[in-house]
Order: C-alpha cells, then structure tokens, then sequence
C-alpha cells in the first residue's frame, strides 16, 4: 500500500514540474531551477587585472566593466536551453523553411565544411526570427549567466577562476598582436575567421557546449545598468555602424560571453557584458536559444 502512495506522489511531481519527468527537445538541456549570484561587486573588478595583459585595458577597466557591478541574488526559474550555439546548418533551414529575408551577411561564412560552425553576421532581429521560428526565444540576461555558471559556484569562468590555456575556449589566447590592433584601429576587415565546429570543448556543468569563446551571444534584454550600481539608466548605440551618425539611436541590446577575436581572459569571464546595436551584425555574435517550460 505504501509503495502505491510514494508512486502516486512521484507521478504529481511529474506532473506538476515536465522538466523533471520529460526529455528535454532535441539538442536542448534542462537549466533546474535556482538561485545565484548575478555581477560583481565593485571591489572585484581590481582583480580582473590579476590576468589582464593588455595595457590599455589595465587603464580603462573600470569604465568597461563597471556595468557588472553590483553582485546581486536572483532567482531563476527552470527552463531548456539549446546545448550549443545555433549553427549555419540550422539558420539555413530556417531560411529555406521560412522564407524570412535576414538583415545581416549571414551567407558570407556559411560555405562549405562549416556548416557545424555558428552562425555569424545575422543582427538581433535576425535571431529573434529564428527563435520565434524554432518555437523558442532568446534568453533573459540573467537565465545566460545562470545557466552558464552551470551550477557552480566560479566566480570567472565555466571552468573554474583560472584563465584558459587555449584549451578550454576558443578566444585568442596568445595575446594582442601589432598587426590585429592595427587592423582593429583602421577598421580593415580580417581575412579569415576563426570559429570552431559547435561543442570543440568540454560542456558547463549543465551541459552547455562554448558559452565563453568561438561567439559572443545575443540574449533577450536592452542594455541597461544593473540597479544600485556607480551607473545608471538605459544606454542608446548608433542605428548603424557610422561613427559619423549619431542623430539615429536605438536602445542597446545586450550580447554575453566573448569570442574567438578576445585577446584576454578579461573579455571572456561570467560576468562580461557587452552592449550592441539590434540593427549590427559581426562575425564574432551569434546566439543560442531557450524555450520555457510549461505549467
């Protein structure tokens, strides 16, 4: 009779609560519900130098990453998120299914032998129809710093508070180089583009594939200043990429996690948060997506 009752109860909680009892979709995980700590405290960003090797950085880091600041306890509720970033196969089903006309260059570096790479060069609204598409959406700033945590408690990276080797992310680990800085200064397009095939590297503890490295990515929210911190409000970015524009404004969004352009592990940490025009694309962002589960 007892083992009747405990059966009883076991099939209610699967009710109440699928991701318990259920699979998650293909190519998704099951982030549990939670808490966690969101941020920094302010007195941590003197510790992000402790392996920083750009110099420039060294003199401008608190006015890059003070909108980490404050640390902050959230609750966050259970929720699928996709196990690695959307890939160029799966963005050219949706355009082949859908019909949907992308902003960005998204054919540029989808050819031949990267297929399983993600997708680059789309803007926000781009990923925004692709998850509304696939029956999910983009994640809330705090479920992408969440889940990327994986449960642990890091306070830099998936793996721990030591910086990569190279062998745990893909960012560029050797460091700054004259010729990339000339570049980035001049604004002169790089020639190759060095993403890597989706899950190259061991998952978070929730079993996410490159959360930090290979691409920066989007998530749902407008940039604004964590409440409480030295800063505050909402900030605007350029509708486009002309520095010379600056009548045509539009709320920021915001993109998490660095990629493989980063030259420091100071670009590539939980907490780094970035800020970008919805109307932008690059080929370092892209994205990944998550779908809420049902009552």
């Amino acid at each position: 009779m007892r083992s009747k009752h405990i059966l009883a109860l076991l099939a209610c909680c699967c009710l109440l609560n699928p991701g318990i009892a259920g699979d998650a979709p293909e190519g998704m995980v099951l982030i549990p519900a939670g808490s966690f700590e969101m941020g920094l405290d302010e007195e941590e960003l003197d510790d992000i130098l402790e392996f920083s090797s750009i110099p420039r950085l060294k003199k401008k880091y608190k006015s890059l990453f003070g909108s980490e600041v404050p640390r902050r306890r959230l609750e966050v509720e259970a929720f699928y998120m996709d196990a690695h970033e959307v890939t160029n196969r799966e963005f050219l089903e949706f355009i082949k299914n859908s019909g949907y006309q992308p902003e960005g260059e998204w054919a540029r570096y989808t050819g031949a032998g990267r297929l399983d790479h993600p997708i680059v060069n789309i803007t926000w609204n781009d990923a925004k129809a692709y998850a509304e598409w696939a029956g999910k959406r983009l994640p809330t700033e705090a479920e992408w710093e969440y889940a990327a945590k994986g449960g642990r408690d890091f306070r830099w990276f998936p793996w721990g508070d030591t910086p990569d080797d190279g062998t745990k992310s893909n960012y560029n680990h050797e460091g700054e180089t004259l010729v990339g800085k000339l570049s980035y200064v001049a604004g002169l397009e790089e020639k190759r583009i060095d993403t890597k095939p989706v899950g190259s590297y061991e998952p978070t503890g929730f079993g996410l594939y490159d959360v930090i490295g290979n691409v920066a990515e989007m998530v749902q929210d407008t940039f604004a200043y964590y409440p409480g911190g030295p800063q505050d409000g909402e900030l605007l970015c350029r509708r486009t990429p002309d520095k010379k524009d600056k009548k045509n404004l539009v709320p920021c969004k915001v993109v998490r996690g660095g990629d493989w352009t980063s030259s420091d592990p100071g670009y590539t940490r939980l907490t780094r948060r970035q800020r970008y025009s919805p109307h932008w694309y690059g080929w370092n962002i892209g994205f990944r997506c998550v779908k809420s589960i049902e009552d």
